[in-house]
């Protein structure tokens, strides 16, 4: 990744009649990174990813987006062709269900300029990217949900490229699926491409970016690494897990011990924050996030408590509702939209 700015946002609001759905947002994406552009249903990422690709107009505010030499562009004055540098994902990839992958990208090479003699190449490389080159002749209404996505990706990637523009494309996938498209995009990006990303999910988005953007109600609150959002926040979580689930008549017991012997960790005094989760088996356990704490209640877990330790971990990433709570909480303005501290 260098820091060469291949899209820039100025202000960028879209407002439909009382309803402001993004508000004078500030963003530059980076050449070679995947940048995580994070936040809940209505947010704001569907429309900003829309207006990216011209699909709807901005209310006020500027897009820029380099022309592959250096130079960025308003959006308003970018010449048609200069789009096909971009390859677009947005909301859920839909197609006609009696075709099959190689037809449908080879319509789409066609439209997007590809040469005729390159088409069946382009197509055969970009399916076995994403893993369907063995369904390349099937009809596609045989397909599940995680590989239909994976052929959205495919006919983003058809054209080859620089800069992907993907909105959720984890969304509505069983875990195998999920991890399967994560994987997909690590490899787009070992190629060198640009990935802006969208989600609900910041632990599924925080696997694979460089970055972190989160917006909520339009304006974007924080962006930087996971690692500094982290350093930020208030509320640390370590996972403990245990060999086998706890008899029912034991649970209320043990964890009634924990916060009375674990409470001088804990950042909010008199609240529970030891919490049972039966399909791990284990514990979550919120702390004040001091490695020394960690030791100690690590310690107390197996040799105080005894109980069947197989995994003591810090969770990287917290829930997105607690990280939105704690960043609008905070009255520390140094850390709102604070790009590369």
């Amino acid at each position: 990744m260098n820091d060469q700015v291949v899209i820039k946002f100025q202000n960028l609001t879209k407002q439909y009649h009382d309803l402001i759905a993004v508000q004078n947002v500030n963003l530059e994406i980076l050449r070679g990174e995947i940048l995580g552009f994070v936040g809940p249903n209505g947010a704001g990422k569907t429309t900003t990813m829309k207006m990216i690709g011209g699909l709807i107009k901005p209310t006020s505010g500027i897009i820029e987006i380099s022309d592959g030499n250096g130079n960025l562009i308003n959006t308003r004055d970018f010449p048609n062709e200069v789009y096909q540098r971009f390859g677009f994902l947005i909301d859920l990839p839909a197609f006609y269900g009696k075709v099959t992958p190689n037809q449908i990208l080879s319509y789409f090479c066609k439209l997007l300029g590809v040469p005729k003699e390159k088409i069946q190449n382009q197509i055969d490389w970009v399916l076995e990217i994403v893993d369907l080159l063995q369904w390349k002749n099937k009809i596609i209404k045989e397909f599940s949900k995680g590989m239909t996505q994976r052929l959205g990706l495919a006919q983003t990637l058809v054209h080859d490229p620089d800069i992907l523009i993907l909105d959720e494309p984890q969304t509505g996938l069983d875990p195998a699926a999920r991890v399967h498209v994560r994987d997909i995009m690590k490899k787009i990006n070992k190629m060198g491409k640009t990935i802006f990303l969208s989600s609900h999910m910041l632990y599924e988005i925080s696997e694979i970016c460089d970055r972190i953007a989160i917006i909520n109600h339009g304006q974007l609150i924080a962006v930087n690494t996971l690692v500094n959002l982290e350093q930020k926040m208030t509320k640390k979580e370590i996972q403990c897990e245990l060999l086998e689930p706890l008899p029912t008549k034991q649970v209320e017991k043990i964890k009634n011990d924990l916060n009375q012997k674990l409470k001088h960790f804990n950042v909010n005094a008199g609240q529970d924050f030891v919490f049972y989760d039966e399909t791990m088996p284990g514990f979550n356990i919120f702390y004040d996030g001091k490695p020394s704490s960690r030791k100690e209640i690590h310690d107390i877990l197996t040799f105080v408590m005894k109980l069947p330790i197989i995994g003591f971990s810090k969770v990287r990433t917290s829930r997105l509702e607690d990280l939105y709570l704690d960043l609008i909480n905070k009255n520390d303005e140094s850390f709102r939209v604070t790009q590369n501290d």
